[in-house]
C-alpha cells in the first residue's frame, strides 16, 4: 500500500493521502489481498490491475459503484458540469496502468530486501524509460492523452511570447493553433501548401480559351 499510494520513488495521488486507502484496506478483505499480492511477482496480473483500479475509484469517490477509472472521470466531469478541479479526477486508465507497474516494481524490491542477491529486472519494462542521455525517467503513459482532433482544440493565452512553463501548448508538446491568442509566436505550425503544377492539357485549354 505504501508504494501504491506514493513513496520516494513513486508518485502520489493528488489530494488523496494514505489514510483513505488505509481505511479501505482495513474494511475490505479483497483490498488487503490486493495489496498483499502487489510486489509478489515482477509482473502485474490482469486481476490485480483491475482490483487496484477499483481501489483507486473508491479513493476518489468512496460511494461509487464504478470500478473503471475512465468511467469515473466522465461521471465526475458530468457531475461538476465540466468545471471540476484537476485533483478531483483519478488517473486515466493508461496512466494508472503505468503507475501500477512502478508500484509493483518498488514493492517487489522492498519485499526482497533480505535476499542476498535478488534477480531484479530492468525498470525500463516496469513504468520507466530512458531519455537521450540514458537517464531513467518516468513513463507516465504509453498512449495519446486525447484524440488528435481534441488536441487541436487546445489553445494558449500567451500575450507577448510562448515560453515554458506558461504556454499550455508547449507544456503539452503541441504546436500553437489559430485558436491561440498570440498568432505570431515561434511555436506556430508551418504548413507549406503544395503549388499546383500545370500540365500540357491545362496549357492547351488556356490557349483555346484566348
Amino acid at each position: 500500500m505504501h508504494a501504491f499510494t506514493g513513496c520516494d520513488t513513486i508518485s502520489a495521488f493528488a489530494g488523496h493521502g494514505k489514510m483513505t486507502a488505509l481505511k479501505q484496506m482495513k474494511s475490505d478483505k479483497a483490498y488487503q489481498e490486493a495489496f498483499t499480492e502487489l510486489g509478489r511477482s515482477w509482473e502485474v496480473s490482469e486481476e490485480l490491475s483491475e482490483k487496484l483500479q477499483e481501489i483507486t475509484c473508491h479513493m476518489y469517490l468512496p460511494s461509487t459503484h464504478t470500478t473503471v477509472v475512465n468511467k469515473l472521470r466522465y461521471q465526475i466531469f458530468f457531475a461538476r458540469r465540466g468545471e471540476p478541479d484537476s485533483s478531483q479526477f483519478p488517473l486515466c486508465e493508461d496512466c494508472l496502468s503505468m503507475h501500477t507497474l512502478r508500484s509493483n516494481y518498488q514493492a517487489a524490491i522492498c519485499g526482497r530486501c533480505l535476499e542476498p542477491s535478488p534477480i531484479v529486472p530492468s525498470p525500463t519494462d516496469c513504468g520507466w524509460t530512458t531519455d537521450e542521455d540514458g537517464n531513467l525517467v518516468v513513463e507516465w503513459m504509453r498512449g495519446s492523452p486525447a484524440p488528435y482532433a481534441v488536441l487541436q482544440l487546445l489553445s494558449c493565452k500567451c500575450v507577448r511570447s510562448c515560453k515554458l512553463p506558461v504556454c499550455t501548448c508547449l507544456s503539452n508538446d503541441l504546436k500553437c493553433t489559430d485558436m491561440c491568442r498570440l498568432q505570431s509566436c515561434s511555436n506556430q505550425a508551418t504548413e507549406e501548401e503544395p503549388q499546383a503544377e500545370l500540365t500540357d492539357s491545362d496549357v492547351d485549354k488556356d490557349d483555346d480559351g484566348e
